[in-house]
């Protein structure tokens, strides 16, 4: 992704309004396990849950979301529609969480992510995620989901948001 693009990057808090712009990714990036709308209008209801999207000229292009009681957070979800992959978006939203959790006085953040999605693995590695099990047979085609944690108090990283 251009440099131009990136600068031009919002990340904003999600709106009600913006269910069917996500439910539509989600749906397209998910498409045995997404989300159904009713389930992202809990998720927003919810006081401890903390949703934002991302933009690109006005479209609603990623997602993210962390669900925080204090000392743990469990980071819901974090996507980015498939044009958009690949272009370091998916660690500014990742960023954007942890600089979240910080803010939130969140010491562990806790998340799955499919055993086959490598470039995810890689990503939450690069921002110090250890992995600590796994559940087999977890999501609905039979993958394997790996549990992963981090400590949010890093001294060594630092996130911007």
């Amino acid at each position: 992704m251009s440099n131009t693009l990136q600068q031009n990057l919002t990340i904003r808090r999600m709106h009600w309004a913006d269910i069917s712009a996500v439910d539509q990714l989600e749906s397209e990036l998910f498409p045995t396990d997404h989300w159904s709308v009713e389930q992202w209008w809990r998720e927003l209801a919810a006081e401890h849950n903390h949703y934002w999207v991302a933009e690109l000229s006005g479209k609603v292009i990623g997602y993210c979301g962390l669900s925080a009681q204090a000392p743990d957070a469990d980071i819901q979800t974090i996507a980015i529609g498939v044009e958009h992959q690949g272009g370091g978006l998916g660690g500014r939203l990742l960023d954007y969480v942890l600089a979240a959790a910080n803010e939130l006085s969140i010491q562990f953040i806790f998340l799955e992510v499919r055993a086959d999605n490598h470039s995810a693995i890689s990503l939450y590695s690069s921002r110090h995620f250890s992995r600590i099990s796994e559940r087999a047979k977890y999501y609905p085609d039979g993958e394997t989901a790996i549990i992963l944690r981090r400590d949010s108090k890093r001294t060594d990283t630092e996130v911007q948001r």
